[in-house]
């Protein structure tokens, strides 16, 4: 099988991303694009200084993890002139109890609406998008196992 992928060269992700992340006081920062068009809030979990009010970078990670999966997956059916009408994307992650507790497995459930969908073509996408298009799947795969699971429902 090629590893290339048949994709226009502005789908590929090849840009540096810069972004500066600033400390505010009380656990909360904020991180800001290099750009200065994009800022987000996030603070060190509860038990590190943090007041939940916003996710901390962990949460961060894991909810980047389901929208970069999100977006190939939607390429993907999109190459195949398929429009879901809705689409969720479960995660549970698991954590090593050593430092860096880095996670050993993630499981993502996804459920897909969409009529012209059959579960080869999405386990095939779903591989796919592991392994080889979301580079935040790759990530996590290099350092633990990642699962998923798909439910299609006919709308």
């Amino acid at each position: 099988m090629s590893m290339e992928i048949p994709w226009d060269d502005s789908r590929k992700e090849w840009k540096p991303v810069d972004m500066t992340v600033m400390y505010n006081g009380n656990g909360a920062f904020t991180a800001r694009t290099e750009a200065g068009d994009i800022s987000f809030p996030m603070e060190a979990p509860v038990g590190m200084g943090g007041s939940a009010k916003f996710p901390n970078p962990i949460q961060y990670l894991v909810g980047s993890l389901g929208g970069c999966v999100g977006v190939k997956i939607l390429l993907a059916l999109g190459d195949r002139g398929i429009v879901p009408s809705a689409m969720s994307i479960a995660i549970h992650g698991t954590r090593k109890r050593t430092m860096p507790a880095f996670f050993d497995h993630v499981h993502l459930s996804i459920t897909l609406h969409a009529a012209s969908a059959d579960e080869g073509m999405m386990k095939n996408i779903i591989d796919q998008t592991l392994t080889r298009l979301c580079p935040i799947a790759a990530m996590f795969c290099e350092v633990g196992e990642v699962t998923a699971e798909c439910r299609i429902e006919k709308p």
